[in-house]
């Protein structure tokens, strides 16, 4: 008998298309979305800082990560359906559904220069926003890693890994649902 999914947990890369394609799983399964990137991002304009600074910063205070991560680790022993948009949520959740999202690198810069989302990070220039986003995704790495002992890129870590530089978001939920509806 197929297991039964009450929360799928999505990572990915920045620029890698997590926000869009969490909100349309969340569209089309009817879970809840919880997005922690927004949560950090609000960390971050109350500390009156940009998101690659809070980035850094939590490399050495440690409390801005366990922020999240606590909240993450609360909905465990919460009823309900989540889609959770989160780094780490793979981690702490128990018996979900893990899907993580990689991209080219220079795919990852153009989307995420071109993105007028609110809230979203603003650069001057595609060079800037090269150079914030390898700056945010190295301290990520290190964070984790000395955090909780975990690589956030390997792929063994998840039920799916979808590469999204060429696809579509139809394309990308096309690949979710192809092995989603088999798993759950």
């Amino acid at each position: 008998m197929a297991k039964t999914y009450q929360r799928i947990a999505i990572s990915g890369d920045p620029g890698s298309g997590k926000t869009t394609f969490a909100r349309e799983v969340a569209h089309q399964t009817g879970f809840e979305l919880i997005t922690t990137g927004n949560i950090f991002r609000e960390l971050a304009a109350k500390k009156g800082v940009s998101i690659t600074e809070l980035n850094t910063m939590a490399e050495t205070q440690k409390e801005i990560d366990y922020q999240v991560d606590n909240f993450l680790k609360g909905l465990n022993v919460q009823p309900g359906d989540y889609v959770l948009d989160s780094r780490m949520a793979w981690h702490f959740l128990e018996g979900a559904f893990k899907i993580r999202l990689t991209v080219e690198p220079t795919t990852a810069v153009k989307r995420i220069y071109d993105d007028n989302a609110e809230m979203r990070e603003q650069y001057d220039n595609q060079d800037l926003a090269a150079q914030e986003i390898d700056k945010r995704r190295s301290s990520e790495i290190k964070r984790y890693q000395s955090l909780y002992g975990v690589d956030i890129g390997d792929p063994d870590n998840f039920d799916l890994v979808i590469d999204t530089s060429d696809k579509t978001i139809a394309d990308t939920m096309s690949a979710f649902w192809a092995v989603f509806k088999n798993a759950a």
